[in-house]
């Protein structure tokens, strides 16, 4: 009878040490590193559907059942993700959460760009400082010293929640931090030879990566996709490309590119996606496409447009 009891008890034991962890991410970045890291040992949902927008995003009553399930849910932050404190509170999940915002170096908006100047004070957006979130550019991830420490931030929350599976994430983390760090000593090494370190692009997303590399960030829609630039500032951007002899106008694949065409053919440059890594179509995840492929091609297109080795 005792060895019975033994066995019911060692049963009990392996069976919660193999049990996965319900991980629910809020968009793509964090999710890719999750799944690097979780592998088999997690049960991965991230609540924006691939090949969707993530600026214009509202949770589903579905997307709201799958969370209320989830052991964590990582969030990328408020400036992201406006609908999440709402959600959090009628769920009663506020313990579940983890905001990768908190173990990231932000960086408030610049708004040195005129037009996005009188772009924001005709909308009435707010001036405050950094502290208050409409201040904070939340497109952290497009650097790649962020994209490391979101890394050793999720792998360490893994550890924390599974310890049982401790030597299996942190193998995956290393693996996976080499190809990061490979990466970015390939951007360090090609940045560094840039002759016309100016882009033109979609959105406000490529901010932590213009500071990292020293570059101009000039964009079509401000912070958001969505917003849409005047005739005026239209004709203000075409000017620009070609006083700044900018040589390509970048779009971004989840939105619209017509501005961008309408800029790239009046000043007769390249048009080019450039991807801020917000998102990935289905096809692309099944076929395991994913934030370093991006970063990767996004770097061959930047190579050519800022004139470098």
């Amino acid at each position: 009878m005792l060895k019975k009891i033994c066995f019911s008890t060692l049963l009990i034991i392996s069976t919660n040490a193999i049990s996965d962890i319900n991980v629910t991410t809020s968009i793509y970045p964090i999710y890719s590193i999750s799944k690097e890291i979780g592998g088999d040992k997690i049960k991965l949902n991230n609540i924006i559907p691939f090949g969707v927008e993530a600026h214009g995003f509202e949770p589903t009553p579905n997307d709201m059942a799958k969370l209320s399930k989830s052991d964590i849910f990582i969030t990328s932050g408020d400036s992201m993700e406006p609908w999440k404190d709402k959600i959090v509170k009628s769920l009663k999940i506020e313990q579940k959460v983890f905001d990768m915002s908190e173990h990231v170096k932000l960086k408030a908006i610049q708004e040195e760009d005129e037009h996005h100047e009188d772009e924001k004070n005709e909308k009435g957006h707010s001036h405050e400082h950094e502290h208050d979130h409409s201040g904070i550019d939340p497109h952290y991830w497009v650097s790649l010293n962020n994209y490391i420490l979101m890394t050793e931030t999720i792998t360490k929350l893994f550890v924390e929640k599974d310890s049982t599976n401790k030597d299996f994430y942190i193998q995956n983390s290393n693996d996976y931090l080499t190809k990061v760090k490979a990466l970015k000593e390939k951007y360090d090494l090609s940045m560094a030879t840039c002759t016309n370190k100016k882009i033109l692009v979609n959105h406000d997303a490529f901010g932590y990566f213009a500071d990292d590399y020293g570059v101009k960030q000039y964009s079509i829609s401000g912070m958001s996709p969505e917003d849409k630039p005047s005739a005026k500032q239209i004709s203000e951007l075409i000017n620009l490309v070609k006083n700044e002899k900018i040589n390509t106008v970048f779009f971004e694949e989840f939105a619209s590119p017509k501005v961008a065409q309408t800029i790239a053919k009046a000043a007769n440059v390249k048009i080019d996606a450039l991807r801020p890594a917000e998102n990935i179509s289905k096809e692309e995840n099944k076929k395991g496409y994913g934030y370093l492929q991006i970063m990767e091609d996004n770097l061959e297109k930047l190579k050519f447009a800022m004139d470098c080795k």
